[in-house]
Parts: structure tokens; C-alpha cells; sequence
């Protein structure tokens, strides 16, 4: 496994990575995701994200095919994190986890976690910072890590 910086050519295979996951957002696993997290997952909002000084991205690929990628908002607002199916439980998000954290000096994240990702988060140190919350069927825990 590779993990890199994420670069504007990346992002129709980063849209394709985070859409096979979305569902994972989902309350009810057979619903439409809501027309305002969809338009979040167009590419040219990816597009964008990479060619953006707020955001950070990084991308592990696994024979030259991208399996996870992570986004940093404001170099402290974890704001994307997907690893692959068939590549989860391999270490793969901590590594871009890692990755992500080393190039700022910043000690305080933040994350709004899917309810499936709260272990994954835990696992780095994070902890919830406020009640679960839901928008048009997108579950969410609010989470803080202070390094």
C-alpha cells in the first residue's frame, strides 16, 4: 500500500470510492440519499476539495488502484474518511489517518462520524462531543480528539 497526496485527477475515482460507500450514512439502508448530500458527492464538489487551500487530502492505493481517502477541512475538521469494503480492517484509515495528522501542528479535530465509522474513530482517540444527530435520513455522531 501507497498512501499520497491526492491530486485533481484523482477525483473520479475518489467520487466513485465515497459514492460506493455513502450508504453507510443512511438510517434506513434502502432509502435515496437527500438531494443535499448527494450534490456533495458530485465530482465537481470533488473537483473543488482538491483544488482547494482549505482541505488536505491523501489517498492509499493498492497496485496503483485508490482504496481509501481521507480530507482534512481547515487542517482540523476531519471531513472525509473512506477505506474500500474489501480493504477495510486492514489499517488502512489509520495510516491516512496518520498521514493526515503529521503535517499540522493543529492538537484538536473535530468529526461528524457516520454511526457505523464511531469504533474507527474511537480507535484514534476520538470521543463523542454531543449527542447523535440525524438530517433527512444521514445519522451522525459529533466527535473531538484532543492530542
Amino acid at each position: 500500500m501507497h498512501i499520497r497526496k491526492a491530486i485533481a485527477n484523482d477525483a473520479p475515482a475518489i467520487k466513485t470510492l465515497v459514492t460506493s460507500l455513502a450508504h453507510f450514512y443512511l438510517e434506513e439502508k434502502n432509502s435515496d440519499l437527500p438531494a443535499w448530500f448527494a450534490s456533495t458527492l458530485e465530482l465537481a464538489e470533488f473537483e473543488r476539495r482538491l483544488s482547494s487551500s482549505d482541505f488536505d487530502t491523501y489517498v492509499a492505493e493498492v497496485d496503483g488502484v485508490i482504496v481509501g481517502y481521507i480530507a482534512l477541512k481547515n487542517t482540523n475538521h476531519l471531513f472525509h474518511l473512506f477505506v474500500a469494503e474489501k480493504h477495510q480492517g486492514k489499517g488502512i484509515s489509520k495510516r491516512l489517518w496518520q498521514q493526515a495528522i503529521s503535517n499540522t501542528e493543529v492538537k484538536t479535530f473535530t468529526v461528524r462520524s457516520s454511526i457505523y465509522a464511531i469504533p474507527i474513530y474511537r480507535s484514534f482517540g476520538f470521543e463523542e462531543s454531543a449527542d447523535k444527530a440525524s438530517k433527512d435520513g444521514i445519522g451522525y455522531q459529533p466527535m473531538e480528539l484532543t492530542l
